[in-house]
């Protein structure tokens, strides 16, 4: 009995960091141009609805975020937390991704 409620409090933390960590949308486009990087995104956010997405690319070890405004998309920069944010989610593939700008 003594354990049970430390036990549901460490349940319910790792469920809402689980949560914080699941709010992006991340696409792969491995080699590609600067110009199918963004027009992977247009596509991406055409379909979906949040506003940013980010485009990983594993060959070059970088990632950009393209945000959307309206009907135009482009790059924006990524804060140190939303690098930190991709990287932990894509730790199993033992990558240090960069943020382009």
């Amino acid at each position: 009995m003594n354990k049970m409620f430390p036990t549901a409090l460490l349940l319910l933390s790792s469920t809402i960091s689980g949560a914080t960590f699941a709010n992006f949308t991340a696409i792969e486009c491995n080699d590609c141009s600067a110009t199918a990087a963004q027009q992977q995104a247009t596509k991406a956010l055409a379909n979906q609805e949040t506003k940013s997405i980010y485009v990983v690319d594993f060959v070059n070890y970088n990632v950009k975020k393209f945000k959307q405004d309206g009907d135009a998309v482009s790059t924006t920069t990524m804060t140190l937390s939303e690098n930190l944010q991709v990287n932990n989610h894509y730790a199993h593939r033992k990558v240090n991704l960069r943020s382009i700008d």
